[in-house]
This record gives structure tokens, C-alpha cells and sequence, in this order.
């Protein structure tokens, strides 16, 4: 559907606003930010960002559920069989392919989210989404072939925490391979994290 000009000004104007936010984060810490200091950096009236954001915590807020939406969206072709069944063949999986594309085009504000400056608590969301939108089905079919000897929880907790800290160190370190690279990377640690699971078997 073609957008009107009131709709891409809008969308223009909350992306100025988001990438100056990015910025002062990684200045200055989100608890040290005012709005004052988005609209001045911005160029922007306060009352054009009022028009948009209640206050800086609702530009937190929606631009983090804005994120979490695309990556949630990113991973909805995921299947752990058919991962499983690429992964046996030494086979590059195209969806989690996907998901790095997804992480490399919003790099710069996932990684001042998940760091010291950012939300403490985004990190934490972040993990729920990987692990209901993969780990929790890929440990269950784990599990199915393998009568595990360790709960659930703790299983997907393993594997879901491990998979985000290799996104944590690739985004600290500026997205230094490619999400094909990353593919592999990640076919690596789900083949080595399925043969310390299926080794803790009754």
C-alpha cells in the first residue's frame, strides 16, 4: 500500500528521533538522557516528539516492542526438524540466516539495548523470545529422541542463554561476519549443544 506524505514524514520524523536516542544512550547512559537533550540533537520542537512519545521511557518501551515484534517475526519460520535435518547434512539453515539479517540491519540499537547503558530488562525479553520461538521446540525434540536425565526448564535455559551470548559477543564486536557466517557458526553450537543434551540421557 502506498504511503502518504503525512506517513512518511511521520515515519521519517520517529526514526530521526530513534537514531539520535541511540546515540545519546551510547553518549551518555539512558538514565542520563532527557528529552530536552533528544529534541535539541534531533532539531526537533518538543512538542513534535510529544506528538509521538509520551515521554522518554514510551520511546524506550515502543521502539523496544517494535524490535522484539521483527525479530519474533524473523523467526517464524522456524522449525526444528527441518533445522535438524539441514544441520545433519552440514547444511547452512535459511531461516536462522534470516534472523541474522534481522539482527544485522538493527545491530546498533540492539547492542546499546543489551548493554550497561541500555535496559537492564531487554536483555532478559529478548532471551523469552528465542527460547518460546526455537530452543523450547528444539530441546523438546531433543528430549524426544533422547529421554533426558535434566528438567525442561533448565535444558532450554542452557541452550536459549548460550545462543544469546554468541549474538551479545557478535554485536559487541561490531557484526564482524556475515549472517551466512553466522549460520554456520550457530549449526557448530546447536550440533554441540545436541551432543552434551543427548549425552545426559537415562
Amino acid at each position: 500500500m502506498t504511503q502518504t506524505l503525512r506517513e512518511i514524514k511521520v515515519a521519517k520524523t520517529k526514526q530521526l528521533i530513534r537514531d539520535t536516542f541511540v546515540e545519546l544512550i551510547e553518549e551518555k547512559g539512558f538514565e542520563s538522557i532527557s528529552v530536552r537533550d533528544i529534541t535539541m540533537k534531533a532539531g526537533l520542537n518538543r512538542g513534535t516528539f510529544y506528538l509521538h512519545y509520551q515521554d522518554k521511557y514510551d520511546l524506550m518501551e515502543k521502539n523496544q516492542t517494535e524490535i522484539l515484534v521483527g525479530l519474533k517475526d524473523a523467526m517464524k519460520d522456524m522449525n526444528p526438524s527441518d533445522l535438524f535435518e539441514h544441520y545433519s547434512n552440514d547444511l547452512k539453515y535459511p531461516p536462522i540466516i534470516k534472523v541474522f539479517e534481522y539482527l544485522t540491519e538493527n545491530a546498533r540499537f540492539i547492542k546499546v539495548l543489551i548493554s550497561s547503558k541500555g535496559d537492564p530488562a531487554f536483555p532478559k525479553k529478548m532471551k523469552n523470545i528465542l527460547k518460546t520461538a526455537l530452543y523450547e521446540k528444539l530441546v523438546k525434540l531433543i528430549g524426544t529422541e533422547n529421554s533426558l536425565t535434566i528438567p525442561y526448564e533448565y535444558s532450554t535455559a542452557f541452550i536459549s542463554s548460550a545462543f544469546f551470548g554468541v549474538i551479545e559477543q557478535w554485536l559487541e564486536r561490531d557484526v564482524p561476519h556475515t549472517p551466512e557466517e553466522m549460520a554456520i557458526v550457530h549449526l557448530k553450537i546447536v550440533k554441540f549443544m545436541s551432543q552434551i543434551l543427548g549425552g545426559m540421557v537415562k
